[in-house]
């Protein structure tokens, strides 16, 4: 019995890991014609697909808080219905968009909602899972998650944004019916019933204590060059590849369907890697080595040809596999009473980290072009991830039912 209830968290995290990528990523895919199709003018393109990436990212960030709080509060199952039914809603309105300052207000409604599907999943299924197979429930929900981001990329580059849009919305109320069966985590019914915790409480344990903060904004920073790639490289891949001097300029579709295939392999290839060397940390540290050495070589040959510039994102999204067992690490070093909230929250503030990559990047690409401005944000963005790895704590073989 207890081997079928974290199949179906799996199962249901998975799904909603992949209408959390789907959703996410077509934002980028179909970035120029839908604003178009609200009335941006060409010339503008740019700056306001920026601040609309940006405003979905804080939607994001201010849904982890606001959604991993509840997960502790509440329940780890009440985020994964509510979320999905904020995102579901807000994403098919988005299709019916008039203007571009509603499909902006959409946008951050549409994050909010997304914000509670992934850390929520993680969550769950840790917390459901024996300790020796601990690793591998992430590791499927991440490579399974990132078939969405696939489907996102080949849905976006031949539909129409609105059709776009009306597909996530659609797949996010079926994938509310379908998580009916879902039972709750059995570590937080039993804290339930011996402690209640107020919001208030949850991020003064965070905050207020500088063992835990350390921990938690190091799961941050290292988030960072995971969303340097997608965020800035691929999202602007047409003004950072004529920048490189590429003509043709290469297909942000299929840029993005290259990167998430690797990811696909990536996330889940990290997950064995940890649980064959029985090391969270030691998997990271590989994986994020191995990026580190891909970007460098991006910006030395990516402009060659198109063959090159595609499996060198192929490669990339394999390396950034390490983020699934981050979030794993993430989980496993807190407690039940604000793991949610740091699982959660810290997953948005990680993605939230787009958004001052993309304004350094959009700052610094008048002076320098696009592909320097992009070389240079990447630096910081890998520099700050090394020094966070060392704050980490190793935690494969760590008991889960504690608290802070």
């Amino acid at each position: 019995m207890r081997t079928r209830h974290y199949v179906v968290g799996i199962v249901a995290a998975s799904l909603g890991f992949f209408v959390d990528l789907y959703d996410i990523i077509i934002v980028s895919v179909v970035r120029q014609s839908s604003l178009l199709g609200v009335g941006v003018p060409e010339g503008e393109l740019l700056s306001k697909g920026v601040l609309l990436l940006n405003a979905q990212m804080l939607g994001m960030l201010i849904g982890g808080f606001v959604w991993g709080i509840l997960g502790d509060k509440k329940g780890r199952l009440s985020v994964l219905f509510g979320s999905i039914f904020l995102y579901s809603i807000t994403t098919l309105a988005t299709a019916y968009a008039p203007n571009y300052s509603v499909f902006l207000a959409l946008r951050f409604l549409a994050g909010v909602g997304l914000a509670g599907e992934l850390g929520a999943g993680i969550t769950l299924v840790s917390e459901q899972m024996p300790q020796h197979k601990r690793g591998l429930g992430p590791a499927i929900i991440g490579s399974c998650g990132m078939l969405g981001a696939l489907v996102g990329a080949w849905i976006g580059g031949r539909y129409s944004w609105q059709f776009t849009y009306q597909l996530g919305g659609l797949m996010g109320f079926a994938l509310l019916f379908l998580r009916l069966g879902v039972l709750e985590s059995s570590l937080f019914e039993a804290l339930k019933k011996r402690q209640q915790f107020s919001m208030r409480s949850n991020l003064a344990l965070i905050f207020g204590n500088p063992y835990h903060l350390r921990r938690y904004v190091a799961v941050i920073l290292m988030g960072f060059p995971g969303w340097f790639v997608n965020g800035v490289v691929m999202t602007f891949t047409p003004e950072i590849a004529q920048s490189m001097g590429m003509n043709p300029v290469p297909s942000v579709a299929k840029v993005f369907t290259m990167f998430f295939l690797g990811f696909t392999f990536g996330d889940f290839s990290c997950g064995l890697v940890s649980q064959w060397l029985q090391s969270r940390k030691r998997a990271i540290l590989l994986y994020l080595s191995v990026f580190a050495l891909l970007t460098a070589t991006y910006f030395a040959i990516g402009r060659l040809s198109l063959q090159v510039y595609y499996g060198l994102f192929l490669l990339m999204g394999v390396s950034v596999g390490y983020t699934i067992v981050l979030l794993t690490n993430a989980a496993e070093m807190f407690g039940t009473n604000i793991r949610s909230t740091v699982t959660t929250s810290a997953l948005n503030l990680l993605r939230a980290s787009v958004i001052p990559q993309s304004l350094l990047f959009s700052a610094l690409t008048p002076a320098f072009g696009a592909a320097t401005a992009a070389a240079f944000t990447g630096v910081c963005s890998l520099g700050v991830a090394f020094w966070a790895f060392t704050q980490l704590e190793e935690t494969f073989h760590k008991n889960l039912d504690f608290i802070d």
